[in-house]
């Protein structure tokens, strides 16, 4: 099973591929295009991951991003209301996001392949939840203790996991 996780649009963008469970390689964008905590569409990284594991974005099984727009989405609302200054924020926000809502179109287009050749599942994960599996997955562990501590992704600072 072929797995390519993306941070991307958010800062230090990257990309960072998983064979049959063990992480084959793995960089941020910044290290290819030489702008610190760059916060787009890390294409250079996704390249550079395929290319070190001689494989094509066709032979990738599943695609994992580390956002989630729609976790604490009542939250997110609820917050807006109750401070109505803040909710042009919140949409603009949002529609800053919309690219990444087809993902299949933008690794075409940074791949040069057909969209419909690409057959890979597409999972967004909530913030946190991509950093303790990050490490988690990448442990000797079977049972282990994880804690996340941000900024603010996906509208939540701080999270804990068993």
């Amino acid at each position: 099973m072929l797995i390519l996780g993306l941070n991307m649009f958010h800062a230090d963008a990257s990309a960072a591929l998983v064979q049959d469970g063990e992480v084959v390689f793995a960089i941020a964008e910044e290290r290819l295009n030489r702008i610190k905590h760059y916060a787009g569409f890390p294409s250079l990284a996704i390249k550079a991951c395929l290319d070190f594991a001689g494989v094509k974005i066709t032979d990738v099984d599943h695609v994992a991003i580390g956002q989630d727009s729609d976790a604490n989405l009542a939250r997110k609302v609820q917050y807006a209301l109750a401070n109505p200054a803040k909710i042009l924020n919140l949409i603009r926000l949002r529609q800053r996001k919309q690219p990444m809502r087809d993902l299949r179109s933008l690794l075409a287009r940074a791949l040069d392949v057909d969209a419909k050749a690409l057959r890979f599942e597409e999972h967004h994960l909530e913030h946190h939840i991509a950093h303790i599996a990050s490490a988690y997955y990448c442990s000797p562990w079977e049972k282990a203790a994880g804690f996340s501590y941000d900024g603010s992704g996906d509208f939540v600072s701080t999270m804990m996991a068993r």
